[in-house]
């Protein structure tokens, strides 16, 4: 005989006895965009806690009329998640969330790194690398690393900023791209900027994204400022 078991209805063992146990009856969801304390709602048994590290800034371009750079991207913050107990928790934890890494200033200047997300020791995700700068003699910054693995059940990677030196020929004329900046989990990595000569980094979107780095032509002679990253995102999914 098989047993359809509902772990919201049912106060059934995994042999389909029943327990006396109590079970899940609802599931709540607590989502931090900014800094705080996490305080269990009441009846909570256990909860998927998910973290977003801080994406970082692109890197800055260095003007020089005689040459043509381009900066790195920002990296992606990583990803953790972790299962609890009410007693692990326990009555609240602290709730840090990473910030976006400002882009590099125009000129020869890195990106800023993403800050790391936290919910206490318990589930951490790191904030990403910042992009390289460019400038000099043909000199194009790398793109930055994104976060390496944190603490919890589950961790992995964001993705890094892109390096790039290159152009798309359109028309008879050349277009030159600025650099993309690395996907998190939820995407929002800064796009390229495709344009007829120079370019700063575009901005991230989503959480936990890169920004994009800047391009100079040769004969431009201007500097240009990276994108910035955007912070990062704690999602609690409680179960009651």
């Amino acid at each position: 005989m098989s047993i359809v078991y509902n772990p919201f209805t049912d106060n059934l063992d995994y042999r389909g006895i029943s327990s006396g146990a109590s079970f899940f009856t609802s599931v709540a969801i607590q989502t931090f965009t900014s800094s705080g304390t996490y305080t269990p709602t009441t009846g909570m048994k256990y909860a998927q806690i998910e973290t977003v590290g801080g994406g970082a800034g692109g890197g800055g371009v260095d003007g020089n009329a005689n040459y043509s750079n381009s900066s790195g991207g920002g990296g992606a913050g990583g990803y953790s998640r972790k299962i609890v107990t009410a007693a692990t928790i326990g009555a609240s934890q602290t709730v840090t969330i990473g910030a976006g890494g400002a882009g590099g200033a125009a000129g020869y200047n890195n990106g800023v790194s993403g800050g790391d997300t936290s919910v206490g020791t318990l589930c951490i995700a790191k904030g990403g690398t910042g992009g390289g700068a460019g400038g000099g003699l043909n000199q194009n910054g790398t793109g930055g690393l994104g976060g390496v693995a944190g603490t919890g059940d589950f961790t992995c990677t964001g993705a890094p900023g892109h390096t790039q030196a290159f152009a798309v020929a359109a028309v008879g004329l050349l277009i030159f791209p600025s650099t993309a900046g690395g996907s998190s989990i939820f995407g929002g990595g800064a796009r390229e900027i495709y344009t007829q000569g120079s370019s700063a980094g575009g901005n991230a979107t989503n959480y936990g994204g890169g920004g994009g780095g800047a391009y100079q032509q040769a004969g431009v002679g201007t500097s240009f400022a990276g994108g910035n990253g955007t912070s990062g995102v704690v999602i609690i999914t409680e179960y009651i």
